[in-house]
């Protein structure tokens, strides 16, 4: 089994052994190749050379000349033993030396050490100064040389190393972490983008099974509710196919019936028999689904609104453009025609005129049907796109359609991968505005 295919709990638990062995592997190189830090201290010896002016004693110790004794500052001590050794290297009196330091308050140093508080580690009789110490020497001026090692530093070396090899692990553990995200986030978005497309398109391709294997699981059961789904659409279509078929008859013999009848009552009863004809075919064709998604290819939404506006104005109907431009959305050009007709359609019935926008936001195509009728309430605006919804109350053909027109707009827009609103607009009318992916 290849590992992308693997639950998702064995693909974390390999990550992290993965992670935690490469970061093992990482300290133990470091530790190997590079050096121990040398700890940060001066021993006696040092200070001694370097108080009798010795040119091989480390240039960071500066001494400098006083007329005054050497006086510790706070919390510096001060022990007669640490004198006595520091008079011995310097061959002078001990009441010519002084030597002050901070008491070292380390308790895990692996050499002996003096007793009292001012203990410092000593090692073979040689003292050990990992703090700061002051000291100083008569000379036959009478005055003092006096030195000072410098404080130690923020930042000590074995801390700056443990940094380096907390940066280095980390480094290391990068590349796994994102391969594992990218594995793992790659069929989930896949995944996201095929049930987008199912949700839009009943005739979308089936939904793939990659991935973890609990991700393999969920595509195969979305593109069984998907098949299920489909059936029962077809079962549903085939019913509504034969009760139309059904209803046609009847309505047949009545209109035949009804030839023998006076004027005055065959009249109404025809129109409503055309009617009732027409409702049904209109119901049929919504219910199926019937909608146009033929095969997608690029289309240019300012071409097809100049062409629906010119053959409105050519036929007397008040339709203008207020702003164009080109955009290419990739769809079926049938399908896209009659939701812009449709929109188009609405807004002459309502308002007698109508303008057209065709913009860009950033990766998507805008257009926007808009008018100057009496506009929707707001409470109403979502209720305008579900089928057979009418803001006219009345049922009369003379007065408008079935409320399908934008239903029908919106299943074009949700199968393009788009979607569809209505807002009303300031001094009146109503903007319905269609949002569609740009092609690239």
């Amino acid at each position: 089994m290849r590992f992308r295919s693997l639950p998702l709990f064995w693909q974390t638990l390999i990550l992290l052994i993965a992670g935690l062995m490469t970061a093992q592997l990482v300290s133990v190189l470091l530790i190997i190749y590079l050096p121990a830090p040398r700890p940060d201290f001066y021993t006696m010896t040092e200070i001694a050379e370097r108080l009798a002016f010795d040119p091989g004693a480390d240039s960071a110790l500066v001494v400098r000349h006083s007329a005054d004794e050497p006086a510790p500052d706070n919390g510096m001590i001060s022990d007669p033993s640490i004198t006595a050794r520091l008079a011995y290297q310097l061959a002078r009196p001990i009441g010519q030396v002084r030597i002050f330091f901070l008491a070292d308050q380390a308790e895990v140093f692996p050499f002996s050490r003096t007793s009292g508080a001012g203990a410092v580690p000593i090692r073979h009789g040689q003292p050990y100064f990992f703090n700061t110490v002051l000291a100083g020497v008569r000379d036959p001026g009478g005055g003092w040389n006096i030195l000072r090692t410098p404080p130690p530093s923020w930042i000590s070396v074995w801390q700056q190393r443990t940094m380096i090899w907390f940066g280095l692990t980390a480094l290391a553990m990068i590349p796994f972490a994102w391969m594992f995200a990218r594995r793992l986030t790659r069929p989930i978005r896949r995944l996201a983008e095929a049930v987008e497309r199912i949700d839009h398109d009943r005739d979308a391709p089936p939904v793939p099974a990659e991935g973890p294997a609990e991700l393999q699981l969920t595509a195969k059961a979305l593109n069984a509710m998907h098949g299920r789904l489909r059936t029962n659409m077809r079962e549903r279509a085939a019913m509504i196919g034969a009760i139309a078929h059904d209803l046609r008859t009847p309505l047949a013999r009545i209109a035949f019936r009804i030839e023998a009848a006076p004027e005055k009552i065959r009249g109404p009863v025809q129109a409503d028999i055309e009617q009732m004809r027409e409702m049904v075919a209109a119901t049929i064709g919504f219910l199926r689904g019937d909608v146009g998604m033929g095969e997608r290819q690029p289309v240019d939404l300012a071409a097809l609104a100049r062409r629906l506006a010119g053959e409105a104005t050519d036929t007397g109907s008040s339709v203008a453009i207020s702003e164009i431009e080109r955009i290419i959305v990739s769809g079926d050009r049938s399908a896209l025609e009659r939701l812009l007709q449709n929109l188009i359609d609405n807004a002459l019935k309502y308002a007698g005129s109508a303008e057209l926008i065709v913009c860009r936001d950033i990766d998507r195509a805008r257009l926007i049907v808009v008018d100057r009728g009496p506009g929707i309430p707001e409470e109403e605006l979502d209720r305008m796109f579900e089928p057979f919804e009418r803001h006219e109350p009345s049922r009369s053909r003379s007065t408008g359609g079935l409320g399908l027109g934008l239903a029908i707009a919106r299943l074009i827009a949700q199968a393009h991968g788009g979607s569809i609103r209505a807002e009303n607009r300031d001094g009146g009318g109503l903007a319905v505005t269609v949002d569609l992916p740009a092609a690239a």
